[in-house]
């Protein structure tokens, strides 16, 4: 539980001010590293035949697809310079190399960081209660074909499997309800660079062949996807994640709502956007390579209210698929539960951490 006594002031105090100060070269220059690791990939890939060397390699190129967009992330929080200008070209261009519409997705993003934890106005992942969980809810979350799937259907509208309008709140279309008119010139200038590289791609395959279109673009496309939607799925969905209702949710428990799990070399890789994710929902517009110093500062303050697991990341993945499918009311929250009869979740006040494989800081 949150000591009462924590607040948000009292944790930013512990902060140093240079982890708010972002560095447009040294931004710039984990981008242009992920490019150059890409280019590499990608000639390698050309390289070789044998399907247990392009397979590794296609893996490589869809991890570090989600590797730019952790930088235009960055971007979108105003964490990847000083200058706002700067943040939306960065923003524009590395979320439509990947064809994500950018202002659309900044918006969503937004709304996610404003309400997570809460039980009915959450943005991703939103829980439900056991007579909702209806059946196709029960397909795509029990099976985990959801990581596949999951980042194309939100994209398009698919935001909530509970609340959801798929026409309305799509990323694509200029009439969502994503999009305000302070944005509408960047919102087209994004389609429009997101239109030119989904053309790029299309004549790639074209000319070369949809053979060639498979193994070059669309598998590391869906890698990249699943990336993203498993590694967020990971963050904020666990037995031991507490959920609010209104009347107990704070924007504090709901930052802390997150776990940090172990990516093993990926943290790295992927700019340590699964490891250090409890301190990027408490100050979002601290950029990636000022995590670690940031969380080093505030973790020993946040005691049993913050979560991390070192265990096994798939066998975490495993487990929450079983434990967690609709919310009941708990002691001051939601408390995941299975329906499953045989892994019946107590929570974290029911539940000893080292049994769960989350655990609390001392």
């Amino acid at each position: 539980m949150i000591d009462p006594n924590l607040t948000e002031a009292k944790l930013r105090a512990l902060v140093p001010d240079r982890c708010f100060q972002p560095n447009v070269w040294r931004s710039s220059a984990y981008l242009v590293f992920d490019l150059i690791l890409i280019a590499a990939c990608y000639v390698a890939l050309a390289n070789v035949s044998a399907w247990y060397f392009e397979w590794p390699l296609i893996v490589v190129i869809g991890t570090l697809c989600w590797s730019i967009f952790v930088i235009g992330h960055d971007a979108g929080h105003g964490g990847f310079s000083k200058s706002r200008t700067v943040n939306t070209v960065v923003g524009i261009l590395t979320h439509a190399a990947i064809l994500v519409p950018y202002r659309g997705w900044q918006r969503s993003h937004a709304q996610h960081h404003m309400k997570t934890g809460h039980f009915r106005e959450e943005e991703v992942f939103r829980p439900c209660r056991a007579e909702e969980d209806r059946l196709f809810r029960k397909v795509l979350f029990r099976s985990g074909i959801f990581v596949i799937i999951g980042w194309p259907m939100y994209k398009l509208g698919f935001r909530n499997l509970t609340t959801y309008d798929p026409i309305k709140g799509s990323h694509y279309l200029p009439t969502s309800n994503l999009y305000t008119s302070s944005v509408k010139a960047s919102w087209y200038l994004g389609l429009l660079a997101l239109v030119g590289f989904l053309g790029l791609y299309i004549g790639l395959g074209v000319v070369f062949g949809w053979g060639f279109f498979a193994k070059y673009i669309l598998a590391p496309y869906l890698i990249y996807g699943a990336w993203l939607t498993f590694v967020t799925y990971m963050q904020h969905v666990s037995p031991e994640v507490p959920v609010y209702d209104g009347d107990d949710w704070t924007r504090l428990k709901g930052a802390l709502a997150s776990v940090d799990r172990n990516y093993g070399p990926f943290n790295w890789l992927t700019h340590n956007i699964g490891n250090l994710h409890v301190v990027h929902h408490l100050y979002p517009t601290i950029p990636h390579y000022r995590l670690q110093e940031a969380s080093d500062a505030v973790v020993p303050a946040l005691g049993a209210a913050y979560l991390k697991s070192d265990r096994f990341v798939l066998f975490d993945f495993v487990r929450t698929l079983i434990g967690c499918h609709y919310v009941e009311r708990g002691d001051g929250m939601e408390v995941y539960k299975s329906a499953y009869g045989f892994a019946p979740n107590r929570g974290r006040n029911g539940q000893p951490v080292e049994e769960s494989g989350v655990v609390a800081a001392e």
